[in-house]
């Protein structure tokens, strides 16, 4: 194997350039004490983020090998230098030498992800640096098997020193919590970056307090934007084994009763005190990290009205983090909290987190983190605002009492039912009201966009009022309401709001839809802010606010367990919008599915967007190599999935309708009681009302279906050829082959064949299981049959 040759200083400065790239910027904060003052805890951190090498633990060494789970480490010879111990554990070591890294994902999805970054399945890279960050006493006792001593040692330890320093940054929260949590919390953590490969450098890590265990990732950049690109990522090898994985992989902590209440100073600032109930779900946790937004500060924690410790730092760089712009907070208890033993925490914290976006239009920058969280649960929320008059806030929940005093609204709004976040909004809104399917709905808009569409507007002797639109979105939005609740479950909530939003991005929450800006303009207006294509002019004018409301059910009601089930929640609610539009007009849904493949199939460099990754791999699909990837895949191929789902089983159950598609959607809602949904539980749903026309195999298993299409990227190309038709009795016998071109070897597909007559009447046949490249057919059809078609209707994603 090829193994990059580099000089010792420069293998050092670009080990640490990659850290530059993916790292985390740290700020520590507590209460304020002087140093003497300052608790173990806090002490304790600061000796994590400042590793000192010791002189006397500088070694040569020789044949190590060390085996964690699915990792498998071996340094042939080199040298080695331990950190100085904190807490009595030495934490880290940093190596020069030959070495060598083996990773061999579990299944399918995971080893083509690791053969789009590197080109195999199996990570197999010989090293001649590496920086080691771990609590796990094993991985020190494998090292000290192999020492031997070493020279020059004080040149090695100048060389490393700052080095060391710079790439612990990253670690130290991760660090502190395995050092700090006991008993059945206890955890271990291992942290490698390793140089010197022909794949460049890269992260290998092992964390057990991670939902998935294993990762390999690396730090890239494309046209100056920084990626953490994740190779493969896993449970490790002993929890998939486990009897108890469903123990493994559940939070170790949840967050409840959230009571809020907010200081609202536009056009920026927010100070709060956020209450909320902690409940360990393991005993011996020391050390918690919630997330809260980079733009805000915390004060003060207390825990049962006393106070405690907290560290607060910036999230780690990269595109789904920095997407997301979380912070990361530590809370680090006196001493280790007991399951099922409940907390009562409350933060204070301020900070500038909303933004301008013209004078009468705010937005609210940290999203769902603009109070302290971890996971979403669902749980009631009692939120109150204080704002100045002339100011409007909407907020997720039912308005429940507003006063004024002093020149200030007093607004609260509290939850009817558990929800998994909460939201607002604050503008100087006009107000429109509508009733459907007994929910209350309210639409609030500006009388201004943001101010570089309206400068954009301007130009063009155009000035967009959204107040002038309000009245539209309200009823928009009730036919809406009234659709899917037929359709679906009855809406969830009692109330729903709408807010106008700045920027091309809608979002919802929890009886609470924040609507772009461009959703309330006219064509004109859309066509000077640049809109020229007919799908996003689609979207804008019909499918956004729809899409949002259907989120209500698709990631309200019920919400994905992990990111590899998010693709979910975006694909139901896209197709539920897109079922209301193709009852208004059929042909919106083609040129929706139309675009939905062409983004697919659209070349980059790297290859078309479809080969970014399957729909489960949610955030990972947005890579240095494919930037633009997450739309495309998880919503576009998403949407076409469910799409597929439908059309088949309407085909089977003889084109009566859509009864089995909604009964199995239906059972989905009902059958998650814990409020989360999994890709294994859509896959249930629809087992349920399997015709046996759809059974692969005679089995009675949507297996194929989700091996093939949900976990895989192909976009096929399929063609009819060799069909004979011959008379049999008062029938006739359709004879014919299947060629399939541009598919993984191992992809099954369900081809509907149809006759059509002398009329141009069309009959469905069969299903074709098109497993091979060539798949040879036998079916009956009806006396007449002039010609054979192939999926005439286009209802699989192909090409």
């Amino acid at each position: 194997m090829y193994i990059q040759q580099l000089s010792r200083s420069r293998v050092t400065k670009v080990l640490l350039l990659a850290l530059t790239l993916g790292g985390a910027q740290l700020c520590v904060q507590a209460q304020e004490k002087s140093p003497a003052q300052q608790s173990s805890a806090l002490a304790l951190y600061r000796d994590i983020l400042n590793p000192v090498l010791d002189a006397a633990q500088v070694h040569t060494v020789r044949e190590v090998s060390i085996e964690r789970e699915d990792l498998h480490i071996s340094l042939s010879d080199g040298t080695v230098a331990l950190v100085q111990a904190v807490d009595g554990h030495i934490t880290g070591a940093v190596f020069e030498g030959e070495g060598e890294v083996l990773l061999i994902p579990p299944g399918r999805a995971e080893r083509t992800s690791l053969n789009l970054f590197t080109g195999s399945a199996v990570l197999e890279q010989r090293f001649t640096t590496a920086y080691f960050r771990f609590v796990d006493d094993a991985i020190l006792d494998a090292l000290r098997a192999g020492f031997r001593p070493a020279e020059n040692a004080q040149e090695f330890i100048t060389r490393w020193a700052q080095p060391v320093r710079d790439l612990a940054r990253s670690d130290a929260l991760p660090v502190l919590q395995a050092l700090t949590n006991t008993g059945d919390s206890a955890s271990r953590y291992l942290h490698m970056r390793v140089g010197g490969t022909a794949l460049g450098i890269f992260d290998l890590y092992l964390n057990t307090n991670a939902q998935e265990q294993i990762s390999v990732a690396q730090p890239s950049v494309n046209n100056g934007v920084v990626f953490y690109d994740v190779w493969s990522s896993f449970p490790m090898r002993s929890v998939r084994n486990s009897d108890e994985k469903n123990r493994e992989s559940r939070p170790r902590f949840e967050l409840s009763d959230y009571r809020i209440e907010a200081d609202l100073e536009p056009p920026t600032d927010l100070s709060a005190v956020t209450e909320f109930t902690l409940m360990p779900q393991r005993s011996g946790q020391k050390t918690f990290i919630l997330e809260l937004s980079r733009q805000l500060k915390i004060k003060d924690v207390q825990a049962n009205s006393q106070k405690i410790e907290f560290i607060q730092n910036e999230a780690i760089n990269g595109s789904d983090l920095q997407r997301r712009g979380d912070d990361l907070v530590a809370i680090v208890f006196p001493r280790p909290l007991e399951e099922g033993k409940p907390v009562r925490m409350q933060v204070q914290y301020s900070g500038p987190v909303m933004f301008d976006a013209g004078g009468d239009l705010l937005y609210v920058g940290a999203r769902g983190t603009w109070y302290p969280n971890a996971g979403d649960p669902f749980t009631h929320y009692d939120l109150t605002f204080d704002y100045p008059e002339g100011w409007s806030v909407v907020a997720t929940g039912r308005q429940v009492a507003t006063e004024t005093k002093a020149q200030r609204h007093i607004t609260r709004f509290v939850t009817d039912k558990p929800i998994t976040r909460a939201g607002f909004n604050m503008g100087r809104f006009e107000i429109a009201d509508s009733t459907a399917a007994g929910v209350h709905i309210h639409a609030y808009a500006a009388k201004i966009v943001e101010e570089p569409l309206a400068e954009r507007e301007a130009r063009s002797g155009l000035h967009p009022d959204p107040a002038r639109e309000v009245h539209q979105i309200a009823a928009e939005a009730a036919n809406a309401v009234q659709f899917l609740s037929g359709e679906l479950d009855p809406f969830p909530y009692s109330n729903l709001d709408i807010t106008q939003f700045p920027g091309l991005v809608s979002q919802s929450w929890p009886g609470l839809v924040y609507l772009s800006s461009m959703a309330f303009l006219d064509d004109d207006e859309r066509r000077v802010a640049g809109v020229h294509d007919p799908y996003i002019e689609l979207l804008l004018d019909k499918l956004m606010l729809t899409h949002e409301t259907a989120h209500q059910w698709w990631g309200d009601a019920v919400d994905w367990i992990s990111y590899r089930d998010e693709w979910i929640i975006e694909a139901l609610a896209n197709y539920s919008a897109l079922l209301m539009l193709e009852k208004q007009d059929p042909r919106a849904m083609k040129i929706a599915l139309d675009y939905y493949r062409d983004q697919l199939l659209r070349e980059t460099p790297h290859g078309p967007l479809a080969d970014a990754g399957p729909v489960t791999l949610g955030f990972r699909l947005t890579s240095a190599k494919f930037p633009q990837a997450f739309q495309p895949v998880l919503y576009g191929r998403g949407t076409w999935l469910i799409h597929m789902l439908r059309t088949m089983l309407r085909e089977a159950d003889g084109g009566k309708g859509d009864a089995l598609f909604f009964a199995a959607l239906k059972g989905l809602l009902a059958q998650s009681p814990n409020h989360k949904i999994s890709t294994n539980d859509l896959q249930l749903a629809f087992e349920k009302v399997l015709p046996l026309s759809l059974r692969y195999e005679g089995q009675r298993s949507l297996d194929w279906f989700f091996d093939s299409w949900v976990n895989g990227t192909s976009v096929p190309q399929f063609a009819l050829e060799d069909v004979h038709v011959t008379v049999a009795g008062s029938k006739e016998k359709v004879r014919g082959v299947v060629k399939e071109s541009h598919a993984d070897a191992h992809m099954v597909t369900a081809l509907p064949i149809y006759a059509v007559d002398a009329h141009g009447h069309s009959t469905f046949l069969t299903f074709v299981f098109a497993d091979d490249v060539q798949t040879s057919f036998t079916a009956t059809a009806p006396a007449g049959t002039k010609q054979v078609l192939l999926d005439p209707e286009n209802t699989v994603l192909r090409r």
